[in-house]
């Protein structure tokens, strides 16, 4: 056999052990992303793609803990407005080009877009007054306020390449302004079927595990479920609670779970005389009665937190009436969950001046949340027994949270969870005078006097006094109706182990073969 024989078998036989030895993951998840433009949205689906690619300055870990990633220290300077960050050294994009302070002056000016079209970084970056380089490695941010939060918000904000220029969303999504500093390269994105990543090897905490991961978008419950049985992914979130059961008895499938930071609470419609999807007992045109205190009363009462959670949360599930449970930060052991009493919540209906009930269309998610839809339907016939004539309508993630920002709907359900890991990150957005993501229009001065006094509270202890003061007068208003917080719940075939998150996104980081 000749050298040139030899060394093609050589090459051959190399390229063929190199195949079999390449270590590839696929993940099935319940939520396709709304885009690969890092500021576009900010929701988990999104997130956990983003957070694969990029990097911020901070990074969140398994149980919102901060470590160094992009920064590898922060401090607050003698300044009580101005933080420093120390870049690391040494970092590349993966085009190649150096990682410096320019690249997160560029991010963080462009991450809350502009004020004619802010993006949803806006509101996390309302109190930033401005950056400055001191350095190619150190980084100061001016805020308008002091802000002790500052390194858990920054954790959201990925770092862009600034030679990407003035980059469209369309430049993200079809990769040529996809250019991180993160463990994976986009290799592929086909909107609705898959993205595929490769490794990194040239990055700084050096090669990842991985060599190959893919996201598949599989939002049907069973049809997630079954694609994990037969093979075709190695992961899944979102489990089905209902599901769950069998996987665990089967010894080729292994389940992790955590308790979830997330919050699952529904938005009464209390700003408006004419609601778009409230009429009278006979469908006429009637004043809403959620502005009525009583009537949101009698809705909380009507609402059986213990059942949504044994029967349709199969149990995984915490009851809740706040925005945060008892691990996080900014939590009121004071504020109890409304007694369960349909009768009573009937008979305040009836005080508050509506002895007939009224018509309601609710809204929900049908791929978003664990059984949203399920979720939304026995919610529905909770309230539909104090005399509430229900609809429920349930939508794709997609577009539903910009109809509920342009106020289409009357009684939405949301979800909502702190990377911050406490209170204010949830109620900010979702309670604040102002804020586009309040979709009720819940106003109230003394609640926003707490709020905005606690962002400002260096002491932690302090602060989550102020925070908890806060969520009990908005409890009181029952300005929004918290149900429970989720349980995060992953299933794995054989051969693969899921590192359980808080926050429930889904990192390749945290998820470690066992083979």
């Amino acid at each position: 056999m000749t050298l040139l024989r030899l060394a093609t078998v050589a090459l051959f036989i190399s390229a063929i052990s190199s195949f079999a030895t390449a270590k590839e993951l696929v993940i099935g998840v319940s939520t396709d992303v709304s885009s690969l433009d890092p500021y576009l949205a900010d929701l988990g689906p999104d997130n956990q793609i983003k957070q694969t690619i990029f990097e911020g300055l901070v990074h969140s870990g398994q149980h919102h803990e901060l470590s160094p990633a992009l920064a590898t220290s922060w401090r607050l300077t003698e300044d009580p407005t101005v933080w420093e960050f120390k870049l690391r050294e040494g970092v590349t994009f993966h085009d190649g080009s150096d990682f410096t302070a320019d690249d997160v002056i560029y991010s963080y000016t462009r991450a809350p877009g502009t004020q004619e079209n802010p993006t949803r970084y806006a509101r996390t970056m309302n109190n930033i007054a401005g950056f400055e380089a001191i350095d190619d490695y150190t980084v100061q941010v001016k805020t308008k306020e002091p802000d002790p939060l500052l390194p858990a918000n920054v954790t959201g904000i990925m770092i862009v390449s600034s030679e990407i220029g003035d980059a469209k969303t369309i430049d993200f999504n079809e990769g040529r302004a996809t250019i991180g500093t993160g463990s994976y390269k986009l290799t592929e994105y086909v909107p609705g079927d898959r993205i595929v990543l490769k490794a990194n090897e040239d990055h700084w905490r050096g090669a990842p595990e991985w060599d190959g991961v893919t996201y598949k978008p599989i939002p049907n419950n069973p049809s997630r479920v079954s694609a994990l049985l037969a093979g075709d992914v190695d992961v899944i979130n979102s489990v089905p609670t209902n599901e769950i059961g069998r996987l665990t008895e089967n010894d080729a499938i292994e389940i992790s779970q955590t308790p979830s930071s997330r919050v699952i609470f529904w938005v009464p419609d209390i700003a408006r005389e004419d609601s778009p999807h409230v009429s009278g007992p006979d469908g006429e045109p009637i004043k809403n009665p959620m502005m009525n205190i009583d009537v949101r009363r009698a809705m909380t009462m009507a609402i059986n937190r213990e059942e949504l959670v044994d029967t349709v949360m199969s149990g995984f599930a915490v009851p809740g009436n706040q925005v945060v449970s008892e691990m996080l930060g900014g939590y009121n052991p004071d504020i109890e969950i409304p007694f369960y009493d349909p009768e009573k919540a009937k008979a305040l209906l009836a005080e508050a001046g509506y002895p007939d009930g009224f018509r309601l269309t609710i809204h929900a998610t049908n791929n978003r949340y664990i059984n949203d839809a399920r979720l939304a339907q026995a919610v529905g016939q909770m309230l539909s027994q104090i005399g509430i004539q229900v609809s429920v309508e349930t939508l794709p993630v997609s577009g539903y949270f910009g109809k509920a920002r342009n106020k289409e709907f009357s009684f939405p359900m949301v979800g909502w969870g702190p990377r911050t890991g406490e209170a204010s990150l949830v109620m900010r957005p979702a309670l604040a005078s102002g804020s586009s993501n309040n979709y009720g229009g819940y106003e109230n001065e003394e609640f926003n006097t707490l709020l905005n006094e606690a962002l400002a509270t260096m002491d932690t202890d302090r602060r989550n006094e102020l925070l908890g003061q806060a969520m009990a007068i908005a409890m009181e208003d029952v300005a929004i109706i918290p149900t429970h917080y989720q349980v995060n719940i992953w299933a794995a075939r054989d051969g693969f182990k899921v590192l359980p998150r808080t926050d429930e996104l889904t990192l390749p980081g945290y998820i470690k073969s066992t083979d």
